[in-house]
């Protein structure tokens, strides 16, 4: 505990004083030390508690130094005879106690013991103000303290930073400046901080209620806290308030009951075992479980055997390196696991967040498709092609056909990019008829990639390339008889286990010995059989 050293001046030549004043025991945690001249002109007063003047021994003129040092917090002792009564007479509002000489022992012994327990009253009064000022503005909680009427007394600093303004703005105003809110505005929202005031006064009790608070341009949720202040004779005359601010999901295993009902997402919390401790109604939708079923159960139980669906068979579930997502008809939930730690970092439990992200991941679809497909024709691309030569094993069996558009620049430029764009479309419509789609890769300008895996025949290659200079000449070049467009094929087939690499090596050789051969042909690469 703390430990109070007073400093007392006695301006006197009598001793007596001093003697008198030092039977008087030091209050508990108080202790005194004495200074006694009958000078005070070299004496810095600033440093003492208690300044004791003996007008007996002394001259009027040293309440000159008394009168510019005179505070609360100093206690001024005048010793008085009746001579010197002219000078209390003219001075006596800057005495705390007059003693008349002489002295009656008891009483200046009785007289200096109330200052002593004044000091200590005061000084104390002084440090629970400090303790009181230290606790709450250490606290992150908004705490306040309003007399009956309303008016704000005492507040903390978490208070002065939530509505933006100092203490000094705050003590003594009311609910609408602090909030910085119409009387209108605040009867038409969802406030009830005034009402729930009243609440308290009139029931003379602890209360606990949900208030929605406008701090700047948002608002915010508090579980509040409010009880009432009794007079030392039982009558309220305000009340103190602790507002904890659960916007944030703060310390979520303490709100998370208030909390989670309210949020726009499907909500789960487990213990560290994954043991399910509370669900809100949007994750009972999910389930089509009821509220009794999950509490107690393992998260797993919500998965059926196969793992690939929930119990319900309402969702699919998909594995994906970003986590775990729920598939519907028509929505897409991801599910995020929010470790909750403790206060010493350790693991507390989860908090399972099932967050709607439809629109996302058919964005995040439609960016893969379009990576992965042509523009124009809406073939797959080069890069598709990439990606499956890259991920898929060449079976012995594997045919590929590389495909190029005769005569093709002389379209562009003779007639235009918008007549080659239409020939290349024809052109993909018909592969599409005779291949399927995902089969089919456009390379680039009037290149095309047909693979046929596992082709049973050593003739089907062949097959295929007839079908499509037939097909070509009929659907395509019929169709822009002023063109000289035909198409060259040149086919290479894998007998053994190869790699899509050196297939494509011969295909394009292939291809080569086709155009050489006068085009509007297929040529069968060699070692393909």
């Amino acid at each position: 505990m703390y430990h109070r050293l007073l400093n007392i001046f006695i301006v006197s030549q009598d001793s007596q004083i001093e003697t008198l004043l030092q039977g008087v025991q030091p209050e508990e945690r108080f202790s005194h030390r004495f200074l006694c001249s009958p000078n005070i002109d070299e004496t810095d007063l600033n440093d003492y508690a208690i300044i004791v003047l003996d007008f007996q021994t002394v001259a009027a003129e040293s309440l000159e130094p008394i009168k510019s040092i005179k505070a609360d917090r100093v206690v001024v002792i005048g010793c008085f005879t009746s001579d010197s009564f002219p000078v209390l007479a003219e001075n006596y509002h800057l005495f705390d106690q007059v003693w008349v000489k002489p002295f009656a022992e008891d009483k200046v012994q009785a007289s200096f013991a109330g200052i002593l327990r004044h000091l200590k009253e005061r000084d104390e009064t002084i440090l629970g103000q400090k303790y009181l000022d230290t606790l709450i503005d250490s606290l992150p909680d908004l705490i306040w303290f309003k007399d009956a009427r309303g008016a704000h007394l005492k507040v903390n600093d978490s208070f002065c930073r939530t509505v933006n303004k100092t203490k000094a703005q705050i003590e003594g105003r009311g609910h609408y400046y602090i909030w910085d809110l119409e009387p209108d505005e605040y009867a038409q929202g969802e406030y009830i901080c005034l009402e729930s005031e009243e609440i308290v006064l009139n029931k003379k009790e602890t209360c606990l209620f949900d208030e929605t608070v406008k701090c700047g341009d948002e608002l915010r949720k508090f579980k509040t806290y409010k009880s009432p202040i009794f007079d030392t004779d039982g009558e309220v005359i305000g009340t103190v308030g602790f507002a904890h601010d659960v916007t944030d999901l703060q310390n979520l295993l303490i709100e998370l009951n208030i909390l989670i009902e309210g949020l726009p997402f499907a909500v789960m919390v487990t213990d560290k075992d994954r043991n399910i401790t509370s669900v809100n109604q949007k994750c009972i939708d999910i389930f089509s479980l009821d509220r009794t079923e999950f509490v107690g159960e393992k998260v797993d139980f919500l998965i059926d055997e196969s793992k690939s669906f929930t119990r319900s068979k309402k969702w699919i579930i998909e594995k994906e390196k970003e986590g775990t997502l729920l598939l519907s008809k028509n929505k897409v939930l991801k599910i995020h696991d929010e470790k909750l730690l403790d206060t010493f970092g350790v693991l507390a439990g989860h908090v399972y967040l099932f967050v709607d992200i439809t629109l996302e991941h058919q964005y995040k679809n439609k960016l893969l498709i379009d990576a992965h497909t042509d523009y124009l024709t809406k073939l797959n691309n080069r890069r598709s092609l990439q990606d499956f030569m890259r991920k898929t094993p060449c079976q012995p069996g594997t045919a590929l056909l590389l495909v190029d558009l005769d005569n093709f620049k002389e379209v562009n430029d003779e007639h235009g990019h918008d007549e080659g764009d239409r020939v290349l479309i024809a052109f993909s419509d018909l592969l599409q008829q005779l291949f399927p789609a995902e089969n089919l890769f456009r390379l680039g300008g009037d290149e095309f990639a047909i693979i046929i895996p596992q082709v049973k025949g050593a003739d089907r290659p062949e097959q295929c390339a007839e079908q499509l200079l037939t097909g070509f000449g009929d659907k395509v070049a019929r169709k822009f008889p002023h063109t000289k467009i035909s198409v060259s094929i040149g086919i290479a087939m894998d007998v053994d286990d190869g790699d899509f690499g050196e297939l494509f090596k011969k295909a394009d050789m292939a291809l080569y010995d086709s155009k050489k051969a006068g085009k509007s042909a297929f040529t069968l690469g060699a070692n393909s059989l």
